[in-house]
């Protein structure tokens, strides 16, 4: 009993580890983009100037942990392997891949951006949570589609 009464409770380094640990989880937890699923177009960004001819011709998309899916309106199915290597967006860097820099989206709204490398032709970005497919072949933007997260089925 009175080795009871002489324990004062867990050690205050203990309890500020609890709390680092904790903080640590929570933080992962709200910078972690969870891009699988199942999407649907919702909008265009953007689309290169005087491209009339170029139209949205997909309704469905499906992201794995190694692949895009991209459903056309007429049915078939497009499915490209990716690796989505996950990296910063920068600002500047962004802004050159629109040749001629008319329209160009403003991205500095956003606090976090990230890029996810698909192929030569497409890139995906996570804006604050929004979803863009970007068509960029030879490093040129042509075209970011927001996309909306379908709920699970």
């Amino acid at each position: 009993m009175k080795s009871f009464l002489k324990d004062k409770g867990p050690k205050l380094w203990m309890l500020i580890l609890v709390e680092l640990i904790c903080l640590g989880i929570v933080v992962g937890c709200a910078s972690y983009d969870d891009i699988n699923g199942h999407y649907k177009y919702e909008e265009t960004i953007y689309k290169i100037p005087l491209s009339f001819y170029i139209e949205h011709n997909a309704d469905d998309y499906i992201i794995a942990d190694d692949s895009l899916t991209i459903v056309h309106t007429d049915g078939t199915e497009e499915q490209i392997l990716a690796s989505f290597d996950k990296s910063e967006v920068d600002e500047e860097a962004f802004v050159a891949l629109f040749q001629p820099a008319i329209g160009v989206p403003d991205i500095s709204v956003f606090k976090q951006r990230h890029q996810y490398s698909i192929n030569e032709q497409y890139c995906l970005y996570v804006m604050d949570h929004e979803v863009w497919l970007a068509q960029c072949p030879g490093g040129t933007m042509w075209g970011i589609y927001r996309l909306i997260k379908m709920e699970d089925d």
